[in-house]
């Protein structure tokens, strides 16, 4: 099964340089059992979750009320959000994890991109780690 591109950006696209980033997966499973999966994959890792519209999870972690405070010295307190997207597709479940550019950019300017683009990144790494651990992960492809 092939993972689809959005947008008509490779694997080479320009996230990487803006701190984007992009991880489509396939997962064996069917969408609501790796939905629960990935929801309780990232409450373990401090994250909360919400069920969203159109088969996506929202993330967040952190408060956003000391990250304005303090912008990037809010530390491990500094406010993150991602989206989780999830479909039904051949073979398995696609999910989309993708985070912005200007993720953190805001309220922690430089400092707080370069903090949410290491921490988006460390997050997908370690589903996909974990996935490959128990067997479930089918294909990867990264941009960003």
């Amino acid at each position: 099964m092939s993972v689809p591109t959005r947008g008509g950006q490779g694997a080479g696209g320009t996230g990487s340089a803006c701190g984007a980033g992009r991880a489509l997966l396939v997962v064996r499973g069917d969408v609501d059992e790796v939905r629960a999966r990935l929801a309780a994959f990232v409450a373990e890792r401090g994250w909360r979750v919400t069920d969203a519209p159109g088969e996506e999870l929202l993330l967040e972690r952190g408060s956003r009320g000391r990250t304005i405070v303090l912008g990037s010295l809010a530390g491990r307190a500094f406010y993150l959000s991602a989206r989780i997207g999830t479909r039904a597709g051949e073979g398995g479940t696609l999910v989309e994890h993708r985070w912005g550019a200007g993720a953190g950019l805001v309220l922690g300017g430089t400092l707080g991109r370069a903090r949410a683009a290491r921490a988006h990144a460390e997050l997908s790494q370690a589903l996909e780690s974990a996935l490959r651990e128990q067997g479930l992960l089918v294909q990867v492809r990264r941009e960003g």
